[in-house]
């Protein structure tokens, strides 16, 4: 259940909304054929030689700046790409119509290419790759009655912050998404015992710097991934959310005070403009074909959900 992070550890909504995760969540793998580089100079990544080399050099486009942009931000490796994955199969089995955008990458992108003319197939493939190196692009718009009601953004977790580089410049491609003229909701990925103290205060800091470059109408969601390797889960779906909450904030220390409401009339019943979703993707098995991939209970894609529809209509 999204709720609000008080300072007295009981459980109360943002918003008024219904209720509705510790392994490494990889990426779902795709067949030999679309995972393999015929291009000398284009890695399986998709970016050319020059773009790995220069990130400042990577050009996306987002040519609908009206419907309102879902962003997964995170580093690397903390589950964005199976959150798209798990979210796309529960909005298709709901009678959404999931797509990717395919003027989002330059037409010389053959691998994104591929990505687009195979994305029903990744999406329902239970494979899941053997390691989370793969750096992966892909924007999806989100349809409902032939009209788009959202687009869906999954980007490079280490150009939006590498550990090993805490204090590197977003790369302009960043920064064009963070200036486009979408309503944007920040759906940015926390996860227990993530890497180590010092890692995890310099993704504060991150996140600090980028609701300094939010506009007022962004919207935050804060995802709190393998919940379900926590002890916080009495059921599928019943969590104790306080007592999430008061991990993460032992986790990353000052996490939601940039979020701080100073409205001096709401803030009374809303400490924080943002929300908190408990998620969980799936669970992953070694088999002996490689891992694969079974996706989790439905009732964390409802919560999740339910709070994205939230912030797009509002």
């Amino acid at each position: 259940m999204p709720v609000e992070i008080n300072n007295n550890g009981q459980e109360s909504s943002f918003e008024p909304t219904p209720d509705p995760i510790r392994v490494e969540e990889p990426s779902i793998a795709f067949n030999e054929s679309i995972s393999s580089v015929e291009n000398n100079n284009e890695s399986e990544t998709g970016l050319s030689a020059i773009e790995m080399n220069d990130p400042n050099s990577i050009n996306v486009t987002i040519a609908d700046q009206d419907a309102p942009l879902i962003i997964l931000f995170g580093p690397p490796a903390c589950g964005k790409t199976m959150t798209l994955v798990r979210l796309t199969r529960f909005l298709q089995n709901q009678g959404y119509t999931i797509k990717p955008i395919e003027t989002f990458r330059p037409t010389t992108d053959t691998h994104y290419k591929k990505m687009c003319k195979n994305f029903d197939q990744m999406i329902n493939n239970n494979n899941a790759a053997a390691g989370n190196s793969r750096i992966s692009f892909m924007l999806v718009q989100v349809i409902k009655n032939g009209k788009r009601l959202c687009q869906i953004l999954e980007a490079p977790g280490e150009y939006y912050f590498n550990p090993e580089k805490p204090n590197d410049h977003f790369p302009n491609y960043v920064n064009r998404i963070i200036a486009s003229g979408n309503r944007k909701i920040w759906s940015i990925l926390v996860e227990p015992d993530w890497q180590n103290e010092i890692d995890r205060r310099n993704y504060v800091t991150r996140i600090s710097n980028l609701k300094q470059k939010m506009r007022m109408n962004d919207k935050v969601v804060f995802i709190y991934n393998k919940i379900d390797k926590t002890n916080f889960v009495r059921s599928v779906g019943d969590i104790n959310t306080a007592a999430a909450i008061q991990d993460i904030q032992y986790l990353y220390p000052n996490l939601f005070v940039p979020f701080l409401n100073q409205n001096p009339i709401t803030k009374i019943f809303k400490k924080f403009n943002c929300d908190f979703v408990p998620f969980q993707t799936g669970d992953y098995t070694q088999a002996i074909n490689g891992l694969t991939y079974q996706e989790g209970p439905d009732e964390y894609c409802i919560s999740l959900w339910s709070t994205l529809i939230k912030n797009i209509k509002g």
